[in-house]
């Protein structure tokens, strides 16, 4: 697989269905990984996505017709809140989740601060954020996602637009 090849765009309502699956496949990693199914994105309904599409945008990542990877995102004033970063397990390790990272920034070049969250166990996920500036802000147990201890992670940019390497 060529990187040039996968097409980052903005997901249609139509897309919904497919991200959920994909949702479900991506994070079930995460929940074998921590010996915990009782996680919020293996339990997310298409009514419950349905409503974050009507508060966030979602962007989806497709090679051959097929949506690969996906995150949503939503800003709020000066910063930009992201979420539910997902990639199929056959296409991670490739730089895709950076590309998708990459795309949120594109798309809101006037935010100055970054933040997402992510498991404290998942140290995969977290040196990826840090591979691109994120930093840990905070750790928290969150009952939300079966008593999970997570992290709170932030990126501030100092200019309109902060590029890295992918």
């Amino acid at each position: 697989m060529n990187m040039e090849e996968i097409n980052i765009s903005i997901a249609r309502l139509e897309d919904l269905e497919e991200i959920l699956r994909l949702q479900k496949h991506a994070f079930r990693t995460e929940a074998e990984a921590h010996g915990n199914y009782d996680i919020e994105p293996l339990k997310q309904t298409y009514e419950s996505i349905l409503s974050d599409f009507d508060t966030c945008v979602f962007l989806k990542a497709v090679y051959k017709g097929e949506i690969i990877g996906s995150v949503k995102y939503k800003a709020l004033d000066d910063r930009v809140w992201l979420g539910k970063l997902i990639v199929n397990t056959s296409h991670r390790g490739r730089g895709l989740g950076k590309r998708l990272l990459a795309e949120v920034e594109r798309n809101n070049p006037g935010a100055k601060k970054f933040q997402l969250f992510t498991a404290a166990s998942s140290l995969h996920n977290i040196r990826l954020y840090e591979s691109v500036g994120y930093r840990v802000c905070r750790e928290y147990e969150d009952e939300t996602q079966g008593g999970f201890l997570m992290v709170e992670m932030e990126k501030y940019v100092t200019s309109s637009f902060s590029a890295y390497s992918i």
